[in-house]
């Protein structure tokens, strides 16, 4: 494939380019010059109308504070008392003459007004007097000016008493600050026409809107108009801002040429010109620097489209490809190519079977079907031993023969197999399609194909067997995930069956999961917040004194509620958490002991010892150091075993058990006569009491209470105390309790602590 750089399409892209760059320059820069004028067009306008409000608060409390003035009250007090008079009349009209300066410095303020409701006339800030004057007439008063005097009020728009001119102010009543009664009022009046001259200027247009029309100041005259359509009036050069005070609606019209043609603006203007092209040069310039150096590597990768073609195994036309073909060729790679990664994310590599992904596709498109479907599993057992002996080559040779034969046996079951991973394979096929049951199709033709799967190398020939459970869905599981945990479940359950048959899912198999799942998420927790309690059972000699007690763990969980010792303990050795709940036991005997050896109760306590504590290296000197912690004489504390950790003969086992004998320590025998109950291992280990099963016991004849006598003569020549388990009734009892200590429920059940020092 010939490859060309230059070509016409490329020549006429980049004239496009750089007339875009100029056409983006230019906009970008009467874009920013408009927006810059119209902003400070803004500011001047919102600085306007903020200095406006400022007078106006000034007006409002200007008229605030006259309106209590003293001396005015007290005038409007004699004219409503004893009637109009000149003496008060020139009075007031002096009080407003004095008050006039204060209100010089605002141009647009017209004249300050008092008048009295009595008199019915006002006097102005001009030397006017008014008769006749009522103000509950005019046409700005509200009722809310009476009822609430105190508060100042800006007077809507209104023709002007005396000269009729559009008017606007401040108004607040004046009362009695005895009576209360409304005695008159003072008015600031303003002039819309002042107001609206003191807003404008050269460049600024000023419109005052009210409810009867609009009042404005163009080319520096006053016009009156019905409505203003501000768009029709003004072109965009025009800036318009509207405000709202004084009742009315403000709106300022500033000509934005006006503020462009500023020697300020105009300077910054032409600063950012400059550097908005100087920016726009140097961009252009180094994107085509950038194209130039790209070019290169552009060029390598159509070498590397070319390249994948022929990996992909498809045909691509030969021909003078141009840098407008990239495109081309690219979409020819992303049509051929999609198949090829398919088919990797969905397929095993080694096997060439549908994998985990491939499971997920397959099991939506039998759920979708709303049709019973069965999903079996199999584990090719001891796979990794073979894998260690054979080797790895090997070993993918068998999961090749594995896959080969198990897609055969399905043949015509419209089924999928699917590698899942390692040496786990799933087959799942609808029900329907089955001709006899799951159980019997995989009698027939799953495990028919295993003699043919043999293992041959220069040393052995070795048979493969398989774990296998199904599931049937929906009936079993109506979720993926959920079936797949259930798969795994039934496996681990599997791996302890010797049978080679499959093992379908069952509910009490899985239940008894289930509870052991919600008892080791419960054990992390429970002795963190104190929910084990120690009960202790009393061991009895033949005149019912207490001489030992057995302690045994209860756990009353806030979840679970009461939990049988041998459901959590197996759960406990099983996770390891044994150990940690072991030296719980020992430390919380341990500090009830010591209480009872400080009150003078001088027994034994014995305490059950897990083998998996017992194998720990630290074990010793974790019983020592909790021991010593409560000052707690070693010979009154018994570790009870069983023969199961005995016969596995490990030699921690037989260290620890020395150690413990050293200490002085006693280890009791627990459940002696439910195992192999060889009289080898009292003899090996050194053991100091020995407790017969209850299965002696219960239902006794005469010759179980000789096999007692015998052990009871034997433990006597070993030296060996006996503790008889599970005594219930007063004939057990006056018939054992010559062969040695008493322990069951004839005396007393396992009691908490409290009722177990009663006991003593």
């Amino acid at each position: 494939m010939k490859n060309k750089i230059i070509d016409l399409k490329l020549l006429i892209l980049g004239v496009l380019f750089i007339a875009v760059v100029i056409y983006m320059t230019i906009s970008s820069i009467m874009l920013i010059d408009n927006n810059t004028a119209r902003s400070i067009s803004g500011m001047q306008s919102d600085e306007a109308i903020s200095q406006l409000k400022k007078d106006i608060e000034l007006l409002k409390n200007t008229t605030t504070v006259l309106a209590d003035d003293y001396n005015l009250v007290e005038t409007l007090k004699r004219l409503a008392e004893v009637g109009r008079n000149d003496n008060d009349v020139n009075r007031l009209l002096q009080d407003v003459h004095n008050f006039s300066g204060i209100l010089s410095n605002m141009s647009f303020v017209d004249k300050m007004v008092v008048t009295s409701i009595e008199g019915e006339f006002y006097v102005s800030s001009n030397n006017l007097l008014t008769q006749e004057y009522d103000i509950f007439a005019r046409p700005w008063f509200k009722d809310e000016m009476v009822q609430n005097p105190n508060e100042t009020y800006v007077l809507s728009v209104h023709n002007d008493y005396i000269d009729n001119s559009l008017t606007t102010g401040t108004i607040k009543m004046i009362a009695d600050p005895e009576t209360d009664e409304i005695l008159g009022a003072i008015l600031i009046d303003i002039y819309l026409e002042d107001l609206i001259r003191q807003l404008a200027n050269d460049d600024v247009d000023v419109f005052i809107e009210y409810d009867n029309g609009v009042i404005g100041y163009v080319d520096n005259e006053i016009i009156y108009y019905s409505d203003v359509d501000y768009a029709d009036m003004y072109d965009d050069s025009i800036h318009i801002a509207k405000y709202s005070e004084l009742n009315t609606t403000i709106v300022l019209a500033t000509d934005t040429n006006a503020v462009k043609a500023n020697l300020y603006v105009a300077e910054n203007s032409t600063y950012v010109v400059s550097h908005i092209l100087l920016l726009s040069f140097g961009i252009t310039a180094f994107i085509i620097i950038i194209i130039s150096v790209i070019i290169k590597p552009v060029w390598t990768a159509v070498r590397s489209l070319d390249h994948i073609i022929a990996e992909l195994g498809e045909n691509y036309p030969e021909y003078n490809a141009k840098l407008t073909q990239i495109a081309e060729m690219a979409q020819f790679v992303e049509q051929s190519l999609p198949k090829k990664i398919k088919h990797i994310l969905y397929h095993d590599e080694l096997t060439n079977l549908g994998n985990r992904k491939m499971f997920k596709v397959v099991y939506e498109k039998f759920a979708k079907t709303h049709k019973p479907f069965v999903v079996m599993l199999l584990d090719i057992k001891n796979f990794k031993n073979i894998n260690d002996s054979y080797g790895e080559k090997m070993g993918n040779q068998i999961l090749c023969d594995v896959s080969r034969k198990l897609t055969t046996a399905i043949q015509g079951s419209k089924g999928d197999v699917i590698r899942y991973g390692g040496d786990e394979f799933i087959i799942i096929l609808g029900v329907e399609n089955l001709k006899h049951s799951v159980e019997e199709f995989y009698r027939q033709k799953i495990m028919s194909i295993l003699p043919e799967l043999c293992v041959y190398s220069d040393i052995a020939t070795t048979q493969l067997e398989f774990n296998s459970v199904a599931v049937l869905c929906p009936f079993h599981t109506a979720s993926e995930d959920d079936l797949i945990t259930k798969l795994y479940v039934m496996l681990k359950e599997k791996k302890g069956i010797a049978s080679a048959d499959l093992l379908l899912f069952n509910y009490e198999l899985y239940e008894r999961y289930i509870k052991e799942e919600s008892i080791k998420n419960a054990l992390k927790l429970a002795l963190l917040i104190d929910e084990f309690v120690i009960y202790y059972q009393p061991i009895i000699d033949g005149n019912k004194k207490v001489q030992k007690a057995e302690a045994l763990i209860r756990w009353f969980s806030a979840d679970l509620g009461f939990v049988p010792p041998n459901e959590f303990i197996y759960v406990a050795e099983q996770t390891r958490m044994i150990i940690d709940l072991g030296n719980w036991i020992i430390d919380k005997v341990a500090r009830d002991l010591s209480i009872l050896l400080d009150e003078g109760h001088h027994i034994q306590i014995s305490i059950n010892i897990s083998p998996i504590q017992l194998m720990e290296p630290t074990f010793i000197r974790d019983i020592k150091g909790i021991l010593d912690k409560h000052g707690v004489d070693y010979k009154y504390v018994c570790f009870e075993i069983t023969e199961g950790v005995l016969m596995e003969e490990q030699e921690i086992v037989k260290q620890n058990l020395d150690k413990l004998k050293m200490l002085g320590i006693d280890v009791a025998l627990d459940d002696f006569g439910t195992g192999y109950s060889s009289f080898s291992y009292l003899k090996a280990y050194h053991l100091d009491v020995l407790k017969i099963d209850k299965i002696f016991v219960d239902d006794a004849t005469e010759k179980d209470y000789a096999i007692i006598d015998v052990i009871s003569q034997i433990a006597k020549i070993l030296n060996m105390q006996l503790v008889l388990e599970g005594i219930e009734t007063q004939e057990q009892f006056d018939t054992l309790k010559r062969f040695g200590l008493i322990q069951g429920y004839y005396f007393s059940r396992p009691v908490a602590w409290e009722e177990f020092k009663a006991l003593l």
